[in-house]
């Protein structure tokens, strides 16, 4: 969407909502969530429930909302969000799951050809930039302060979800990292997971026998590790001008830590998601992974055989007393252009509804585990319930703690880009002989050369 167009859409929004409350906005409804799928022409922008209203002659004029909309998402989580909506509010939600890459390339092509978009779709933070890019991406700036929700929602994730003063996403969920190890392995051999650094990390791990490895780090993912510890040694990779900003000491830190963790001969290289790497975890020949608290999902899914094994803690810090939060994944809902505004209403509608619910916020978490990035769903009872997939331990106190110190963080539409060129050179440096300032000073000359942006 050009500054153009953006601001003409925003002019006849304010026009036509007046002033808007989350409360006005839902009709009276109350809040919630939902799942939904379809074309782009899903709901016939008639009158629906009123969203809001217009002041004209002293009177309160509804603003409609459409009886319909449809919602692509990625994370099979949004069911029981649609069930409830969809019953308090009569309105239909037309849904459809698929994975994120099939997600990603419909969503761009439908935006680029502008027809055929849903009304709403589910996208990972990290590829939002390079969707909007298109110019198919509804701003939804002025809703989001009608509804005044910015302030409930964790620090910086609105710099995530927007381009300048533009906001192109309702943020949903946040990936705490955290370190997930097999404490009955770990007990057997005497490991101690009362840690603090990534070096007190490697001699506990030293213990074990050569058949057992402590941390799996797939050559597929390093890019992401790398991302996870560059952020909380309080990194980013592009400043506020767009320019490259991982030209410096930080980035080699850690490039160097990954190194560090695979010369001490205590990783696995087996490729993540497949069914020798869901092997090691169950017979515990692999006892630990990084990753978001959204894995405790697919642990929980898929480990039934070390059901009351698996603990979690912070992530290691680079350093002593240096920071151990941090984050891997998340993603929020954005709303194309191309669909009439009654119909995006009624999404934008459903998706408030659901992402501001304390108690939906709370069955996400108890059901899924997935993190819900508004704040005040934190002090549910569900995230102090003790899991008993993870021995007892209440891992929701431990993610919400984690949660108030990531840093914030910054994207591009060249984001992945960058991270696709970062791959390669970190296998060269973690499995090959490659030095952690020879991949920087490659990863700088590429990124630059395959973006045209400057190197701050």
């Amino acid at each position: 969407m050009t500054d153009q167009n953006a601001s003409s859409d925003r002019r006849q929004l304010l026009k036509a909502l007046g002033t808007l409350s989350v409360a006005s906005m839902a009709g009276c409804i109350s809040q919630s969530g939902s799942d939904g799928e379809g074309s782009g022409e899903s709901g016939d922008g008639s009158a629906g429930e009123s969203g809001g209203s217009t002041e004209e002659s002293g009177e309160a004029t509804p603003v409609p909302m459409a009886d319909s909309f449809s919602f692509w998402e990625l994370s099979k989580t949004w069911g029981p969000h649609i069930e409830r909506y969809e019953s308090e509010t009569d309105a239909t939600v037309e849904h459809t799951n698929m994975g994120p890459d099939e997600l990603l390339d419909n969503l761009q092509t439908r935006l680029l050809s502008g027809t055929g978009a849903p009304d709403a779709a589910m996208v990972e933070y990290t590829s939002l930039k390079q969707v909007a890019k298109t110019g198919g991406l509804r701003d939804v700036s002025d809703w989001i302060d009608e509804a005044d929700i910015r302030d409930d929602f964790t620090s910086g994730i609105w710099e995530v979800v927007s381009d300048g003063d533009a906001v192109y996403e309702v943020p949903y969920d946040i990936g705490p990292a955290t370190l997930f190890y097999r404490k009955d392995i770990w007990d057997e051999h005497g490991l101690s997971d009362d840690i603090e650094t990534y070096d007190e990390f490697i001699e506990e791990g030293k213990k074990l026998p050569d058949d057992v490895s402590l941390l799996s780090l797939p050559g597929s993912g390093l890019s992401v590790f790398w991302r996870m510890m560059y952020r909380q040694l309080g990194g980013v990779e592009f400043d506020e001008e767009g320019r490259l900003a991982f030209d410096n000491d930080k980035a080699v830190q850690a490039m160097a830590q990954l190194q560090e963790l695979a010369d001490a001969g205590i990783t696995d290289d087996t490729a993540s998601w497949s069914q020798q790497w869901f092997a090691g975890f169950n017979e515990g020949t692999i006892t630990a992974y990084l990753s978001g608290a959204w894995f405790s999902g697919t642990l929980m899914s898929s480990m039934d055989e070390a059901a009351g094994d698996w603990r979690g803690m912070k992530i290691p810090a680079l350093e002593s007393g240096g920071t151990r939060a941090s984050n891997i994944g998340g993603s929020g809902v954005c709303f194309p252009a191309q669909n009439d505004e009654a119909t995006a209403r009624r999404a934008f509608d459903f998706v408030v509804n659901t992402t501001t619910n304390v108690e939906e916020m709370a069955n996400l978490f108890a059901e899924e585990g997935n993190i819900s990035a508004y704040m005040p769903a934190w002090d549910d009872e569900a995230f102090e319930n003790p899991r008993e997939f993870f021995g007892g331990q209440a891992l929701g106190t431990l993610w919400t703690d984690i949660a108030d110190d990531i840093p914030p963080y910054r994207y591009t539409l060249d984001s992945p880009k960058i991270m696709n060129l970062l791959n390669p050179l970190l296998q060269d440096v973690v499995y090959g002989d490659l030095d952690p300032e020879s991949a920087l000073e490659e990863w700088v000359t590429q990124s630059a050369n395959e973006t045209g942006r400057e190197v701050a």
